[in-house]
């Protein structure tokens, strides 16, 4: 249980950096490039399907910590933030970036690690 309600403190922090820093570093230029409104404005819809999902892992570890009719939700969190950590490692690995210019990965892993323990 308190793999849990770590692993949602954890999503909960990684939706503030990611539209407090993620705005800052990704939205804001996203949305003052030259591309296409198409192209922009579908990476800046993306952009906030993430925010929504993140924020929805945040709640859906707090809700299967507090109640073990809903440990399903824990499992769907735990499995996205893996899959979320896994494609950070594949793009740095596949675009031949270095470890930090991709960190998502630093912040999914953790989250994917305690969400596991918590199911377990």
């Amino acid at each position: 249980m308190y793999w849990l309600y770590a692993a949602s403190l954890l999503s909960a922090l990684t939706f503030f950096v990611h539209v407090l820093g993620g705005g800052k570093s990704a939205a804001r230029p996203l949305l003052d490039s030259e591309l296409e409104n198409e192209v922009k404005y579908t990476n800046y819809y993306c952009w906030h399907i993430v925010t929504i999902v993140i924020g929805a892992m945040a709640i859906c570890f707090f809700l299967s910590a507090s109640s073990t009719a809903s440990i399903d939700l824990a499992v769907l969190s735990s499995a996205l933030a893996l899959a979320f950590a896994i494609w950070s490692g594949a793009l740095t690995i596949l675009k031949r970036q270095s470890v930090l210019a991709l960190p998502q990965w630093i912040l999914f892993l953790p989250i994917a690690i305690m969400g596991f323990l918590g199911v377990s």
